[in-house]
């Protein structure tokens, strides 16, 4: 895999990069339910000058917009920048995972590599020893892998 190409998907494992996604969203809500609750004390229970009920609320109302709006600005930015940073330890299981499958399946395997800057780089090296050797061990013993018996199974 080039170390240059570009990812083409969003999620690589929904399982983890969902739950990851879930988790910020989680704290945004507790962070914003935390800027209500301090907002509404400190504009109307605690808000000293005007003792009018309606300039306070109204207050309320118009700082609590701006919050929220800032909120809803921040949460993007925060799921966008989780799934990037995820990207960079999930990609390389994915790619791991799909190259020991290939083998499990007795199909030879490329040796792979990881992208500038993902995780797991230390695992390329042990699963490539690996894969060469079975690869070797397979060319030495000339037994026909699954897709080899398949194809020979489709022209007899």
């Amino acid at each position: 895999m080039s170390k240059h190409k570009l990812r083409r998907r969003l999620f690589i494992d929904r399982a983890i990069q969902g739950a990851l996604v879930g988790r910020v969203a989680l704290y945004w809500l507790c962070g914003a339910i935390l800027q209500v609750l301090l907002l509404a004390y400190f504009s109307i229970i605690a808000g000293a000058g005007s003792s009018n009920i309606h300039e306070k609320s109204s207050e309320f109302w118009t700082t609590l917009g701006m919050a929220a709006l800032s909120s809803a600005v921040v949460l993007p930015l925060l799921v966008i920048d989780i799934v990037l940073l995820s990207h960079r330890w999930v990609g390389p299981i994915h790619r791991l995972k799909t190259a020991m499958q290939g083998l499990a399946r007795g199909e030879k395997v490329s040796e792979i590599s990881f992208r500038k800057g993902d995780f797991w780089q230390d695992l390329a090296g042990p699963f490539n020893a690996v894969a060469r050797r079975m690869n070797s061990l397979a060319a030495a013993s000339h037994e026909p892998s699954p897709m080899e018996e398949a194809e020979a199974a489709v022209h007899a």
